[in-house]
């Protein structure tokens, strides 16, 4: 019995369809590219033969989907999941190729061999693409969008990112709806993520602490009754809405002429009031960074940088004397979530918090009187 493969390219939460050409009863529908098996030729070996004849790239397959579909003269259809290796894909023996999300696979004309297993697609392109950096919830790609779960503080997060998005304020997603699967869509943020194991260079130390600022100016009157996920909406008098989570783990980095820069700020679901200083202080800890045992002199010039960058609001001492306090706020707000069962603080403990924030402090409280007196030198 012949068999034929069909190859389900997958790539950032998108599958690779290809327009036929013939049979003519055939042209102008779509399907998953492949072709026929030889005698003595196993299916992955056939599925990376036939991507590089048709689209001139190279694919390794992960796995076989589930079932079959008949084809004429008693063939039958299988089907492999793969991603690309190698290459990107060039219409060769198809007129015209389109990546396809889960929304998308009803807007083309399948053939109907493959529309068998548009159902089992769904499924896996639904998965998308998971991402780096962030801590607290996962979030998957799909094409030039990001997928997140929703919760009650969802509508002051977006209503914020509508704010900013007004104010044109750079590096922050749009809002683009709720997916049928209840999931926020975020437009997705270019760049690469932060370098969070090495301390951040220190143009990209300014750039971060600059675009801080702007932040904070462009939500100058911006109010909203929440919920906010960890914070009460109240406030207190002067408070304005925060990130929270401003951190090298959260940021996407672009190359410039003078050194890395922000060019994508995410995980917003942590905003809520509070005061520039307890951003500052949460940035401290991780981009100078504080909670790594740097020499004194160093983790003290960073701090001056990062005020400096900032503007003339906040000083160094300040933003330092800020920092145990705010850690102590994460600390405690971690405990509270991971005995309730919260699942992005639950994720946190698979990393080992807040024990090792815990550990990091009790090294911080050491250093903070030598900290404070260089600082004060200056």
């Amino acid at each position: 019995m012949l068999t034929v493969v069909g190859v389900a390219l997958i790539s950032s939460g998108r599958v690779l369809a290809a327009r036929r050409t013939a049979p003519l009863q055939a042209a102008g529908r779509w399907e998953l590219p492949g072709g026929k098996v030889l005698a003595g030729e196993t299916i992955q070996a056939a599925a990376g033969r036939e991507i590089d004849e048709e689209l001139g790239c190279q694919v390794e397959v992960e796995a076989e989907l589930a079932g079959e579909a008949p084809l004429d003269r008693g063939a039958r259809l299988r089907v492999v999941r793969a991603r690309l290796v190698a290459g990107e894909p060039v219409p060769i023996e198809h007129d015209a190729v389109r990546w396809l999300g889960r929304e998308d696979l009803p807007d083309v004309d399948w053939l109907d061999a493959d529309r068998r297993f548009l159902p089992a697609l769904g499924a896996l392109l639904a998965e998308g693409e998971r991402l780096e950096g962030g801590n607290i919830a996962g979030a998957v790609r799909i094409g030039p969008t990001v997928r997140r779960t929703t919760g009650a503080w969802t509508p002051a997060v977006h209503a914020l990112l509508d704010h900013l998005a007004q104010t044109g304020l750079d590096a922050v997603p749009r809002v683009l709806g709720v997916d049928d699967l209840g999931r926020e869509v975020l437009t997705y943020l270019p760049g690469r993520v932060a370098d969070i194991g090495a301390e951040p260079p220190e143009p990209l130390l300014v750039d971060a602490m600059r675009w801080l600022r702007r932040f904070h100016q462009a939500v100058a009157g911006f109010q909203h009754p929440g919920p906010w996920r960890f914070f009460d909406p109240a406030g207190s008098p002067g408070d304005i809405v925060c990130h929270h989570d401003f951190a090298p783990y959260n940021v996407s980095v672009g190359s410039s002429p003078t050194g890395d820069r922000v060019v994508g700020v995410f995980d917003w679901d942590v905003a809520g009031p509070g005061t520039p200083v307890q951003d500052l202080a949460f940035a401290a800890w991780n981009w100078v960074p504080l909670w790594r045992e740097l020499p004194d002199a160093v983790a003290a010039s960073r701090l001056r940088l990062m005020a400096e960058a900032y503007g003339d609001t906040v000083g160094a001492s300040e933003i330092l004397a800020a920092v145990a306090p705010r850690i102590e706020g994460l600390i405690a707000g971690i405990r509270a979530g991971q005995a309730a069962g919260e699942p992005g603080m639950v994720n946190l403990a698979r990393i080992g918090e807040p024990a090792m924030s815990e550990g990091a402090l009790a090294s911080l409280r050491a250093r903070l009187p030598r900290l404070d007196t260089l600082l004060r030198r200056h």
